[in-house]
């Protein structure tokens, strides 16, 4: 009988050997299940603060009661001291009134990101707050476009009203800009089919050609509007253009969204301005301000200012939208939080998009209910 020496000595290092490596794989499995669990309770806890961050814009935009007493007080004494005078609908009441609060509050922020750092307020909370305010007003209501009942245009045939003619400029901008073909044939074909008015302009991408043109630009992105600053037509975005949430079937000029000023061929201010000018805020004047207005006449005194534009640069389709009432009530705001990740340069970005429709409470104050909320 042959003696095999050493086998046992052999046997014990295999043993030994799949023993480490059985540990190395449970360790490797270990140290990256919980670098996981770590970074997606950390995103958790991103979105969880990112979804309360809307709160800011609703304390922003809050009118308090007293607010309100302080604009009906002068109100009062007019009427009680000169009982034989009406006062003309188109001026505000003692050159105030709160249409021309909420517009000098919204005037130099809207479509202007304002950032936040918030390791200044709390060092255990290293993130930064991007809030962007737009105005729903300032976009175009689609389901003030089509009329389903009659199956045809609002004001179809009617010269200097005719919704189909605004349409069909609409179309031919988008198709321009995002060098797609013109969408008005399949949205057309759309509404001949459809009973129902939208509830939410994210049933656009239903159509497979608006899907094809908006798929990755349904939310407006800040960051993609800064790579080329000096272009006058950057990307637009599907939410950004429509909305199913203003109060309005008409647009209001005062405050219109990013995506209408592209398709104007309006370069922004904040686009126009460099990092030293954004810093200082641009004042608007705003003493001619009148709540009935005629563009025709007044455009040049009150938005030239603002958009840099002459009324006869505004697209002959396009000025028949125009709402000569100032009177808004439904705004949004798009909130991204980014936190820097530890050890690493990439950040965590978590970005939620809310539209907020203002409230009248009892004691006379106004407030903004969150009546849609989207993560992004």
């Amino acid at each position: 009988m042959n003696q095999q020496r050493g086998y046992i000595l052999f046997i014990t290092f295999s043993i030994l050997a799949l023993c480490v490596a059985l540990v190395s794989a449970f360790m490797v499995k270990g140290f990256a299940h919980k670098k996981l669990t770590l970074l997606l309770l950390e995103q958790e806890q991103l979105a969880q603060f990112a979804i309360s961050t809307p709160a800011l814009a609703q304390s922003f935009l809050a009118i308090s009661g007293k607010e309100i007493e302080a604009l009906q007080a002068p109100v009062e004494d007019q009427q009680q001291n000169q009982p034989g005078e009406n006062k003309p609908e188109d001026q505000p009441v003692g050159g105030q009134s709160l249409e021309k609060i909420i517009l000098e509050r919204m005037l130099p922020v809207v479509n202007k990101t304002q950032t936040f750092r918030l390791k200044e307020i709390d060092k255990g909370l290293p993130a930064q707050l991007n809030l962007t305010f737009f105005c729903e007003s300032g976009k175009i209501n689609i389901n003030g476009l089509y009329d389903l009942e009659n199956k045809k245009f609002h004001n179809e045939g009617i010269t200097g009203k005719d919704q189909k003619v605004f349409v069909t400029w609409l179309f031919d901008r988008i198709a321009v800009i995002t060098e797609k073909p013109s969408l008005f044939g399949p949205f057309v074909e759309h509404l001949k089919q459809r009973k129902a008015p939208f509830n939410d302009v994210t049933q656009l991408l239903e159509i497979k050609e608006f899907a094809a043109c908006f798929g990755q630009t349904v939310f407006y992105d800040e960051e993609s509007q800064k790579l080329d600053p000096d272009k006058k037509s950057n990307k637009i975005y599907l939410t950004d253009i429509f909305t199913v949430s203003s109060e309005h079937d008409t647009i209001q000029p005062w405050l219109l969204s990013p995506s209408v000023c592209a398709l104007l061929d309006i370069v922004q201010t904040s686009s126009k301005q460099g990092e030293s000018e954004k810093k200082e805020e641009k004042k608007f004047d705003l003493t001619s301000f009148k709540l009935n207005t005629d563009w025709a006449k007044d455009w040049e005194i009150l938005l030239k200012q603002v958009y840099g534009v002459s009324y006869d640069k505004i697209p002959e389709p396009v000025r028949c939208m125009f709402l000569p009432q100032f009177s808004v009530t439904v705004f949004s705001v798009l909130v991204t939080v980014k936190k820097q990740l530890v050890e690493s340069e990439n950040n965590m970005t978590v970005g939620i998009f809310a539209i907020l429709k203002q409230k009248r409470l009892p004691d006379n104050s106004i407030t903004y209910d969150v009546i849609k909320i989207y993560q992004v």
